[in-house]
């Protein structure tokens, strides 16, 4: 299997990764939330305009192609001390072949490599559904740990109800 990270840079590219977003969310949090609250966090999160603010804003998205297919896609933004891991989803028929752990390798090449000037940074950081047992799995099998519970009012009367997890870079 060929395996690409490609970095989201054009309206087309947002655009496909806006429609495997609703692709993988109505799969995947059907059972987890409920559909109106699916619908606003696309919305909010996950739409062209919602996608290209969060590029003008820092986030670094990219697509991760299998074959030539759009498998899925990954999102992070640089904090002060750590790399946020905003988002990494995987279509459901890509899940369970490596492309997680994959992609997270990718990640860490950039932060990792001395081209770069990123060696500051130490941690990768994320939030998971407190309730995705799936997801909390496949991270704990990537390294990383469970640092605390975060409740999170994102507006339109939802909260999210995550953990935050973390591993160091480098750590396999």
């Amino acid at each position: 299997m060929r395996f690409d990270v490609m970095p989201v840079a054009t309206e087309k590219q947002i655009l496909e990764v806006e429609e495997a977003a609703n692709h993988v969310w109505h799969n995947y949090y059907k059972d987890i939330l409920s559909e109106e609250q699916i619908a606003y966090m696309l919305r909010k999160f996950q739409s062209k305009e919602a996608m290209k603010q969060q590029i003008e804003n820092g986030y670094i998205y990219y697509m991760l192609i299998s074959d030539g297919v759009l498998a899925g896609y990954m999102c992070y933004v640089l904090e002060s001390d750590h790399v946020f891991l905003s988002r990494l989803y995987i279509k459901a028929e890509y899940r369970r072949q490596g492309l997680a752990k994959r992609s997270l390798a990718h990640l860490e090449t950039i932060f990792l490599s001395p081209e770069y000037e990123f060696q500051h940074i130490k941690k990768i950081r994320l939030h998971v559904e407190r309730k995705n047992s799936f997801a909390i799995n496949v991270y704990e099998h990537l390294g990383f740990h469970k640092v605390k519970p975060v409740d999170i009012d994102i507006g339109g009367g939802f909260i999210c109800e995550d953990y935050m997890m973390e591993r160091m870079i480098g750590h396999r």
